[in-house]
This record gives structure tokens, sequence and C-alpha cells, in this order.
């Protein structure tokens, strides 16, 4: 049961996208002209909230190998973060390839 309800609210994010986007221009255009002071302000919350809810389970469902493979490749492999920290530390007030001001060594300009 519990896969034919994931396969049901994959299925059906497509659809509720694009109900809420045009619903919600709807409910603004039925504010601006007709109501004052945001009539329809706390439907437009709850309704963003349930769409919120359906988005994140819906991101969640849709892991594959390949979105797994970058995730791991930049947390486990990200080790230039670790010199950073480490070349700050050494060193916090002196030159470092990390203090830069466009985030690269550039050698040019240390020859000039």
């Amino acid at each position: 049961m519990l896969d034919t309800l994931n396969f049901f609210v994959l299925r059906i994010f497509r659809l509720h996208q694009i109900i809420f986007l045009a619903g919600l221009s709807l409910l603004l255009i039925i504010d601006f002209f007709f109501l004052e002071k945001w009539g329809t302000f706390w439907l437009m919350l709850v309704w963003s909230i349930v769409f919120g809810v359906h988005y994140l389970f819906f991101r969640a469902q849709a892991v594959d190998d390949e979105w797994l493979k970058e995730k791991m490749a930049f947390s486990v492999y990200r080790l230039w973060d670790y010199g950073h920290i480490r070349e700050i530390k050494k060193n916090p007030f002196g030159r470092s390839i990390y203090r830069t001001e466009d985030g690269r060594l550039d050698e040019e300009k240390e020859d000039k």
C-alpha cells in the first residue's frame, strides 16, 4: 500500500505544481481587484506549506545513483576545505593560496 501511495504522490507532483502556480496567481488577482488587505492570505499560506511538504517528499523519493555519487564525491573528497582551515590556523595574518580576492592563486600577480 505504501508503494502505491509513493507512486501516486510522485506521479501527481507536476500536476500539483501547475495547479499551485495557477491557483496562487488567481488568488493574487482576486485579492488585488476584489478584496482588500490580503483576504486569502491564510489560504495561500496553508496551500504553500502543503505544496512545500509535497515537494520535499517528491525530492526525497527522486534520489538516484548519480545524485548519490555526486553528493558522496562532494562530501568525502572535499579535503581542500580542511587544508584551508589548517593554513589559516598556521598563518592567520600571512599570505595564503586560499586568501586571494577571486578565490584562486594567480601566479602573474605575485611576480609584479
